[in-house]
């Protein structure tokens, strides 16, 4: 199923809002669906807090509308709201309380979220164990996974993730990455996740939503956004006995570029039309010239971090 045949949660359409004398935000337009994690990334400044915080109703919108499960946020406030589930900044428990009990509050103020609700948010998040233990002796993956917990208890149809891998080290980054994909891709939800980190938007995100300096740029899926900006030609590097004379036997092809790329390595650059079909001369002639060939490896080619900076570059950021 096609992005366009699921159902639409937040619609932004034409959204705009300038603080002072500053214009924070110009036209800014998209949606998220259920079942995607959408990457909302630029720069610090560029414009993505101050979206979110239009979006969850922490600030009001000057020009524009948005819509969440189909209710208008201006005309239809608390039913918008109460389809909501996010952590904007940092998540606030009472430190000296379980992070049991801080989720038994948040479903008391609520109302109607039963004890097997909590239990199951828990399981979800990874906290069974610790639940029981107070707050304050929590690490900070834990802390943002108890907020996860928190802002889906009431099972809301859009969750709403301002730079949530701040401060992780590799191992919480990776639990929450994996938690916020299974929350979108098994649990349905739709979820927003805003960042400047370009690295873990590409391995969390179906589609991203590049900003800056207030204005959306690009919204695409992450291969055909890396793919449209991808090089006519591509790099393999060779691994050979001989590079003298891999060299020596790579000279009659004149349509691709070579060069010793270090003890052992020969680097070739070829026309990526035609990549293929060169790998396999290339191979065919280090064979028949002697030359052993241990290993062929594609160099990485550019990712959603180039792409990001030829998008943003240029331009000053504005709030």
């Amino acid at each position: 199923m096609t992005m366009e045949e699921k159902e639409p949660i937040l619609q932004i359409s034409h959204l705009s809002k300038t603080l002072g004398h500053r214009k924070i935000l110009q036209d800014v337009s998209f949606e998220t669906y259920s079942g995607e994690v959408f990457g909302f990334l630029g720069p610090n400044g560029a414009g993505k807090t101050t979206t979110i915080k239009i979006a969850v109703g922490l600030l009001m919108l000057d020009e524009g509308e948005i819509k969440i499960g189909g209710f208008d946020l201006r005309r239809q406030f608390e039913k918008a709201m109460a389809l909501v589930g996010g952590i904007v900044e940092n998540p606030e428990f009472y430190a000296y309380l379980s992070g049991y009990d801080n989720l038994k509050i948040y479903a008391k103020a609520h109302g109607g979220i039963p004890e097997e609700r909590i239990a199951e948010v828990v399981r979800m998040v990874g906290l069974e164990n610790r639940i029981k233990e107070k707050v304050s002796r929590y690490s900070l993956g834990m802390r943002q996974r108890l907020g996860v917990a928190q802002a889906i208890l009431h099972r809301p149809r859009l969750l709403v993730l301002d730079e949530p891998t701040n401060g992780l080290d590799p191992s919480g980054t990776k639990s929450l990455r994996d938690l916020i994909r299974h929350l979108a891709h098994e649990e349905g939800i739709s979820v927003l996740v805003s960042s400047h980190l370009m690295s873990e938007m590409e391995m969390m995100c179906d589609r991203v939503g590049i900003i800056s300096d207030g204005i959306l740029r690009s919204v695409q899926t992450i291969d055909k956004m890396v793919s449209a900006a991808a090089p006519d030609h591509t790099a393999y590097l060779l691994q050979v006995d001989d590079t003298d004379a891999a060299m020596a036997a790579l000279e009659s092809f004149k349509e691709i570029e070579k060069k010793l790329e270090g003890e052992g390595v020969v680097e070739v650059t070829l026309p990526a039309a035609d990549e293929k079909e060169l790998l396999l001369k290339i191979n065919r002639k280090l064979i028949r010239t002697g030359v052993c060939l241990y290993t062929v490896t594609k160099k990485e080619n550019r990712r959603l971090e180039d792409v990001f900076i030829e998008m943003t570059k240029g331009g000053d950021q504005i709030g």
